[in-house]
């Protein structure tokens, strides 16, 4: 068994993966390769709901 690079987690061999020559468990790959994401604007889907609601308002359509 060897440990991840990283946080300090026990792998069992043949679990650890390798990037930039460091040993990572797979959680700790996967935060070194994928990009962060940065938190939403809004804390909750209610409100980027209720926001878009009001910006976008529901007519019916129209016909000339």
């Amino acid at each position: 068994m060897t440990s991840c690079n990283k946080c300090n987690k026990m792998i069992r061999e043949g679990e650890g993966r390798k990037h930039n020559s460091k040993i990572l468990c797979e959680d700790c790959y996967i935060d070194e390769v994928m990009p962060k994401m940065k938190k939403s604007h809004y804390d909750n889907d209610a409100e980027f709901m209720q926001r878009l609601k009001n910006a976008h308002p529901v007519h019916p359509q129209r016909f000339h």
